[in-house]
């Protein structure tokens, strides 16, 4: 593994420890603290939001910056978000953690994204993923598993230490190492994106529609989600943690062979089979309350998360599939530009209309259908000429005028 190999999972490693040690508990902890739904929904949206401004923002320091610090600024932003939720947990901090919670995913995920797609081909892609996802996986559980017994037999402050321990000891490894390293030529080089021309993106691949309800999707999947799983566990964090864990291991094998194979399997069948399984797992979310047995709520939750795994993994070996194949980088930009602007406006109009959890289920029914859009997501042979960026850019009416708008001056 090349030094910006290391880089990457260094990074991610630490960052995943944190994001365990507390961000995996906001929704529960703000859930506990007594808001209610539609101050969370007003949190995602001020999370978007943030997101939204500092990609802006990002996008034009991370050509100048040298990566390590960068990394160091992702870290920081972390402990500040941290630091918020040290300070104060009130109807009127929340739009503030909000917007600092966007600025920290922002700099966390695109830092990922973009050191993550210099490595793969689409011969690769799926098992590379898959790698990376199984690291993830660990990590994170651990961060969850520590986050989850303070949370539970302490206090918040041991969490806070806890945090600005780890992040301070990667701030201080990532300003001795990583100076060498730095994103793939055609970030460094290339000029911002301008959000106008990433807002009225259009391809014949249909990511626009896609993108646009992937952000809602992903807050349903981690916010909503695990506050269901709160419920179910009586409103304990270190059960819901034990909880999380459990039903991950469970298929971690599973995981393992389909990453191996996932790259040699029919692209186009997997993916559909994958975005059939996941709208029947958002079938089963609704049914989560009418269940009372254990053995019965586990099995369902087991089913839940295999349905949600394989679909997680056949829609990221797609999309780094296109983006490996046409406007790399440009196109990672644009699926966060438009995924976070429609959530803003999707959780505001939830914080302006919902309120209490009995409305989770209507939710996750009515997710169900509107899942099925990802079946709209074409692979890369469905574009003119696929199989070369340049080919791609001229053919492709849509890319072609995103080639030409949103990069001048």
């Amino acid at each position: 593994m090349g030094g910006q190999g290391r880089s990457l999972y260094v990074f991610v490693g630490i960052q995943s420890f944190l994001i365990g040690l507390f961000p995996f508990y906001i929704p529960v902890y703000l859930f506990k603290a007594g808001e209610s739904l539609a101050l969370i929904f007003a949190f995602i949206s001020a999370t978007g939001l943030g997101f939204v401004f500092s990609l802006y923002l990002w996008d034009r320091v991370a050509r100048t910056l040298p990566l390590n610090r960068l990394m160091i600024i992702s870290l920081l932003s972390e402990w500040g978000l941290v630091s918020l939720f040290f300070l104060d947990v009130s109807s009127l901090f929340i739009p503030g953690a909000g917007v600092v919670n966007g600025i920290f995913n922002c700099s966390f995920w695109m830092i990922q994204r973009l050191l993550f797609l210099d490595t793969v081909t689409p011969g690769n892609s799926g098992r590379k993923f898959g790698n990376f996802q199984i690291v993830v996986f660990l990590v994170v559980k651990i961060g969850i598993f520590a986050g989850g017994f303070l949370l539970d037999h302490y206090s918040f402050g041991s969490v806070f230490l806890g945090t600005a321990a780890v992040a301070g000891a990667g701030t201080l490894y990532f300003t001795t190492r990583g100076r060498a390293y730095s994103f793939d030529d055609r970030v460094v080089k290339s000029a911002p994106l301008k959000f106008r021309a990433a807002a009225a993106y259009r391809d014949s691949l249909n990511s626009r529609p896609v993108f646009a309800v992937d952000g809602v999707f992903l807050y349903l999947e981690s916010y909503f989600w695990m506050i269901s799983l709160f419920l179910v566990v009586k409103q304990r964090f270190w059960t819901l943690g034990g909880l999380v864990i459990v039903l991950a291991l469970i298929f971690s094998l599973m995981f393992v062979m389909v990453k191996n194979r996932i790259d040699r399997m029919p692209v186009n069948a997997v993916y559909r089979w994958a975005v059939i399984l996941y709208g029947i797992s958002w079938i089963l979310r609704g049914m989560l309350d009418h269940l009372a047995a254990p053995v019965f709520v586990f099995v369902l939750l087991a089913a839940i998360t295999f349905c949600t795994s394989i679909f997680r993994l056949a829609f990221n070996k797609r999309f780094y599939d296109i983006a490996a194949s046409t406007s790399g980088h440009e196109y990672i930009f644009i699926k966060s530009y438009i995924s976070q602007s429609c959530l803003v406006l999707a959780a505001l109009a939830g914080a302006l209309s919902v309120s209490s959890t009995s409305v989770l289920p209507a939710l996750y029914f009515s997710a169900a259908p509107l899942s099925l859009v990802y079946l709209w997501y074409h692979d890369i042979s469905r574009a003119p000429s696929a199989g070369s960026r340049e080919n791609f850019s001229k053919q492709d009416a849509g890319v072609e005028q995103f080639k030409n708008s949103c990069r001048k001056g």
